[in-house]
């Protein structure tokens, strides 16, 4: 097993498949406190998501700029590093996981975006990574789910 130094995270992920959420993705290419683990988190496994991860971190950096007065520019070459990032994991389809996502949602009280993210790991078997806390609570009991 791994050294006594490495964390458990370290342990169960590095050089491993895991599912990374769209927060994860999106903290890769836009400042955020998290992205240290983020991107640690990301190098450290063979990245699988979901289609659904574009629509996610484009609307999130639409956010950016019309709310928080980003710059238009420098938001749009962060989205475009995370669309192409997206496009070098394993990219699952939400359709392929929807009846599985809406049993999960309904078992945690997770929302349904969230829930395709767990069917995703649970499909991959595989962890899922978040920066979540709400849903790492709320499906932690019963999910692969790691807290970055």
């Amino acid at each position: 097993m791994g050294s006594a130094h490495q964390s458990l995270f370290e342990r169960i992920v590095m050089r491993d498949r895991a599912v990374l959420d769209s927060g994860v993705i999106f903290a890769l290419y836009f400042e955020e406190d998290a992205s240290v683990r983020a991107e640690r988190a990301a190098n450290d496994c063979s990245p699988i998501t979901l289609d659904l991860a574009v629509a996610e971190v484009g609307n999130a950096a639409w956010k950016r700029v019309a709310f928080f007065k980003e710059s238009r520019d420098a938001s749009l070459c962060s989205l475009l590093s995370c669309l192409q990032f997206i496009k070098s994991c394993t990219v699952m389809h939400s359709s392929d996981l929807a009846a599985s996502a809406y049993e999960i949602a309904l078992e945690n009280k997770t929302t349904f975006y969230d829930s395709l993210f767990l069917a995703a790991a649970g499909q991959a078997n595989a962890p899922l990574l978040t920066l979540d806390r709400k849903m790492y609570e709320a499906a932690k009991a019963r999910n692969n789910v790691l807290m970055l």
